[in-house]
């Protein structure tokens, strides 16, 4: 199949959103803000916009909801915001997975995908010297999403998305 003439491939779909998870990764492993706001900038169409409804459990116990619109513009001030808030170190473990559920193309330089994203995330809380144990605030995020996917300069990039999803938090320490 000729994708310049058909659309983009779904493999070369697949092959994108696995980076994705494999980056963020590395990025929050390694833990680099200004890293993080170049991925971000990339990865990010220009004029991209996302549309998320999350709903919170603490414990089991549904606690609140979030609705929010964010641009592009948004989301790289959140990226400092969250370099500035979580310190080298207070990220404990971390993994991102994709399971993608339908790909449509829209010819050559654009195409809808339906994904369920899985997040997870180990903050590690500052503790005094005395603590024998550190606290952990364990986060577990699914989202349903449909992302636009457009070639941009040769590349993918995020476009329009909306999601909905759960996020789950629980303490340890």
């Amino acid at each position: 199949m000729d994708t310049a003439a058909h659309g983009l491939a779904k493999e070369d779909v697949r092959k994108y959103l696995q980076r994705i998870c494999e980056e963020a990764g590395d990025m929050m492993r390694a833990y680099d803000p200004q890293l993080l706001l170049e991925w971000t900038d990339t990865n990010l169409a220009a004029g991209a916009a996302f549309q998320v409804d999350l709903r919170i459990q603490k414990d089991g116990v549904h606690t609140g909801s979030v609705a929010m619109t964010l641009e592009k513009g948004d989301i790289l001030q959140l990226g400092g915001i969250f370099g500035t808030l979580a310190g080298k170190g207070t990220i404990a473990d971390y993994s991102l997975d994709v399971t993608i559920k339908d790909v449509v193309s829209h010819g050559s330089e654009a195409t809808t995908v339906k994904v369920t994203w899985h997040e997870h995330i180990v903050y590690q809380a500052p503790s005094a010297p005395e603590d024998d144990a550190a606290n952990h605030i364990v986060a577990d995020i699914e989202a349903d999403c449909c992302h636009l996917l457009l070639r941009e300069d040769g590349r993918l990039a995020i476009g329009l998305t909306l999601c909905s999803g759960d996020a789950r938090l629980s303490m340890a320490g």
